[in-house]
């Protein structure tokens, strides 16, 4: 099911960079898919085998008939599909691609505190040398078991700064060294 997804989201990708509508298209799917989130009975109801395949694609007709052609399109296709209770990841790959095309990422850093915008962008700066990316979405949560400092999250990476992370580093030199 992986497969297929990356393929919708990848075609759907393709179509609409072709077109120029590549912020047009993340607009409205940021959109349908917060709509979807809101309504916690929408994947229910689109995924449930009681309901007539025409009943689903009307309901999409519908719900999102004000948003850019080509995500309108998949919609459909996935619902004519049963392939609704996918967005999710549709949306989650299209993002990824998005991100590609503008060499940017998303980026979490936890700390102990809310960091102000200086800091923010001070530690910004640090990641955009250090990873190549053009542009990064930052965005900081609090999280108290740090003790201090941060930890960075990019992609599939972790910067680990925190003192937690460090005492651990700590602990695993003191180990190898008692078990050397």
């Amino acid at each position: 099911m992986a497969r297929s997804v990356r393929k919708y989201s990848q075609a759907l990708f393709n179509s609409v960079a072709e077109n120029g509508q590549i912020d047009e298209v993340k607009a409205d799917f940021d959109e349908v898919i917060k709509a979807v989130r809101e309504v916690s009975s929408f994947s229910e109801f689109m995924s449930n085998p009681k309901i007539a395949k025409e009943k689903r694609k009307e309901t999409v007709e519908q719900a999102f008939k004000n948003v850019a052609k080509p995500l309108h399109n998949l919609l459909l296709i996935l619902a004519d599909r049963n392939l609704l209770s996918k967005i999710e990841a549709v949306y989650t790959n299209f993002i990824e691609a998005y991100n590609a095309h503008y060499n940017q990422e998303h980026v979490v850093i936890e700390s102990v505190y809310e960091l102000s915008d200086e800091e923010i962008n001070s530690i910004g700066k640090v990641f955009i040398e250090k990873t190549g990316l053009s542009k990064l979405l930052i965005e900081n949560k609090v999280n108290e078991k740090l003790i201090g400092g941060i930890k960075v999250f990019i992609g599939t990476k972790v910067y680990d700064g925190s003192i937690n992370g460090q005492l651990a580093d700590l602990k695993n030199q003191f180990k190898e060294r008692t078990i050397s």
